[in-house]
């Protein structure tokens, strides 16, 4: 029987039989992948993998590459998490729980900066340390007193290290010291006016002295960028720095001529207040008309004064130049803490419960 079988199934590969020969079937194969066009290039031989070696590798992929999806989903979700933590961070206050990670985020922006722009970025966070202070001073929500004194005294180490960052510019002689100190001051000078018109009354003899330290670190720090700046330029002067000086020098003249104008009209609402409530302020003589008349001119005096300064910039004399425009800036400045006084002295006057009703000035 096996030897009949073996003959029947030699005999189905016969011609005469209808069979084909392995090498007729390849014939065959081939005129048809010709015919249809098909790629018939004989491809390189590839060792044969049986079915227990491929589950082998599949298995073994699937094990590796299972932890590492899992460890990049992972890494992704905690960036996310973080980076949603870090901008929550930003709103909050000293005393709020996510008030550290703020911290800690511009304490990494500080590493990862260069020299000049590490400058640049302590004004920065000075200027929202002073923002904290406006809002801790309007919270009513019973935060501790103390973090008023804190934060101004933040803002201080601020201005401070801008200051230091600045100094340590020069000394390695680069070439954009004139720039950064340009853009320092000015960031110095709009925080030096904020703090006037935003930062409250202190309450407590902390915070005041930490408002009078931060005025004066505020004001040495402004008067130390001009001199970064003119002492850089004198080293290694150039067209560019020249330009930036100039900047920096049109700056203040206008900023001079722009507190003129402010301080004459809080006079003018001083002597409004002073005529219309006479009964109540002068009794009190918080100020009189001579004293009134005085700070008068004494503004455009000091004003005055710094308009040479122009001509003496344009000559070269940046140095004198600018020493005009901080003379008219001490000036302007005891002007204006008089002017300060007599407005705190009368408000608190006419808000006093044995004042009659203020009627508003037409």
């Amino acid at each position: 029987m096996n030897t009949i079988a073996a003959q029947l199934r030699a005999a189905k590969n016969r011609p005469v039989a209808g069979g084909f020969s392995d090498d007729a079937r390849l014939a065959a194969k081939r005129s048809l992948m010709l015919a249809i066009g098909a790629d018939i290039s004989v491809p390189s031989a590839e060792p044969a993998v049986n079915l227990k070696t491929r589950y082998i590798l599949w298995l073994s992929q699937s094990f590796i590459s299972r932890p590492v999806a899992i460890g990049v989903a992972g890494v992704v979700l905690a960036v996310s998490g973080l980076m949603t933590t870090v901008s929550a961070a930003q709103q909050s206050l000293p005393g709020d729980v996510l008030y550290t990670v703020k911290l800690i985020n511009e304490r990494a922006q500080l590493q990862l900066a260069s020299l000049d722009r590490k400058a640049v970025l302590h004004t920065e966070f000075a200027e929202k340390r002073l923002k904290e202070v406006a809002q801790l001073q309007s919270d009513v929500s019973g935060r501790a007193t103390n973090l008023v004194a804190e934060t101004i005294n933040a803002y201080t180490q601020e201005v401070a290290s801008a200051n230091q960052n600045l100094r340590e510019l020069q000394a390695t002689g680069n070439s954009t010291t004139v720039a950064t100190a340009s853009e320092v001051q000015q960031n110095l000078v709009a925080l030096d006016s904020t703090m006037t018109n935003t930062v409250g009354p202190a309450t407590s003899s902390a915070e005041s002295a930490a408002v009078t330290s931060a005025q004066n670190t505020t004001q040495v720090a402004q008067d130390d960028s001009v001199n970064v700046a003119v002492e850089a330029h004198d080293d290694a002067g150039s067209e560019q720095s020249t330009r930036e000086l100039n900047d920096m020098f049109i700056r203040q003249f206008a900023t001079i001529g722009t507190r003129k104008t402010f301080d004459i009209h809080r006079l003018s609402v001083i002597r409004t207040s002073l005529a219309s409530h006479a009964d109540v302020l002068d009794p009190l003589g918080i100020i009189t008309s001579t004293d009134l008349q005085r700070l008068d001119r004494s503004i455009n005096i000091a004003v005055a004064d710094v308009a040479p300064a122009m001509d003496t910039f344009a000559a070269g004399g940046y140095r004198a130049a600018f020493d005009a425009i901080k003379h008219a800036d001490t000036v302007l400045r005891g002007i204006e803490s008089t002017i300060a006084d007599a407005e705190t002295e009368i408000t608190a006057a006419l808000m006093s419960p044995q004042s009659p009703p203020i009627v508003p000035v037409q």
